[in-house]
């Protein structure tokens, strides 16, 4: 099943990756993650690196989106040559920024991605390229940061943009942006309004959570992608439990 048709069907569990060694892509997949986000906005990661973790994520049987660094066509393309599932663009303001990400994400005649029949999204040429078009085409998921005021306000424009899949809403920046607090309602009114008008123009919605908690609501009110924490994250909260849990035992008469 394609990412796309995953998240057609029901929520996806994701989380952010920034460690750089493939067998995270394992761990997570093992630990019931259904896809893995590439940090290649806040990690210090090359096109390389997050090549390698794209095509582990493949063997463990997770899908792979890549974060790029920034909105630069080269980004992209290194990411999808590698076969990474979805493009996942930050600061996307305008629909104009959105329309440029649609168009590097998709073949000619829907977009201006460049085309080389030996790559891994490729098989290295096993797949004839009318078909690698078709599928790529169809396939790949596109989405969109919303997580500025300015992008908050041109949501609506984004969302109904052609070839943009989802609408991620990224809460930490956003609130700065606002200049409100995590717990403030602004911040749940902003989210709120991302999903009223990516539902309006029959887009899907993803966002992160720090817990379970946050993603099950996030859930509930229609976020498909929910992306929990970090690898980082995760590895910090399971050795503070484990050596914390030590301690205690180790403090007993």
């Amino acid at each position: 099943m394609t990412l796309k048709n995953a998240l057609a069907a029901g929520p996806v569990t994701a989380t952010f990756a920034s460690l750089k060694d493939p067998a995270v892509a394992g761990v997570l997949a093992q630990a019931g993650f259904g896809c893995i986000v590439i940090d290649r906005e806040h990690a210090v990661m090359g096109s390389e690196t997050a090549a390698g973790l794209i095509m582990a994520s493949q063997r463990a049987g997770l899908s792979a989106i890549t974060r790029i660094p920034e909105l630069a066509r080269a980004a992209v393309q290194d990411a999808l040559e590698a076969g990474s599932d979805g493009i996942l663009a930050p600061m996307v303001e305008s629909a104009a920024q959105a329309k440029q990400l649609a168009s590097w994400c998709r073949y000619p005649p829907e977009g201006t991605r460049g085309v080389h029949p030996l790559t891994p999204a490729t098989g290295y040429g096993a797949i004839p390229m009318p078909q690698m078009f078709r599928a790529a085409n169809q396939q790949v998921l596109v989405c969109a940061q919303i997580e500025t005021a300015a992008g908050l306000e041109q949501a609506g424009a984004i969302a109904k943009t052609d070839g943009i899949d989802l609408l991620f809403f990224g809460p930490g920046d956003m609130a700065v942006s606002l200049g409100v607090g995590m717990d403030d309602p602004r911040l749940a009114e902003a989210f709120e309004r991302v999903l009223a008008v990516a539902g309006k123009a029959g887009k899907l919605v993803g966002t992160f959570a720090m817990n379970a908690e946050g993603a099950h609501r996030a859930a509930a009110a229609g976020a498909r992608l929910l992306v929990l924490g970090s690898d980082l994250a995760l590895l910090k909260q399971a050795g503070t439990e484990a050596s914390e849990g030590l301690k205690r035992r180790l403090q007993r008469p």
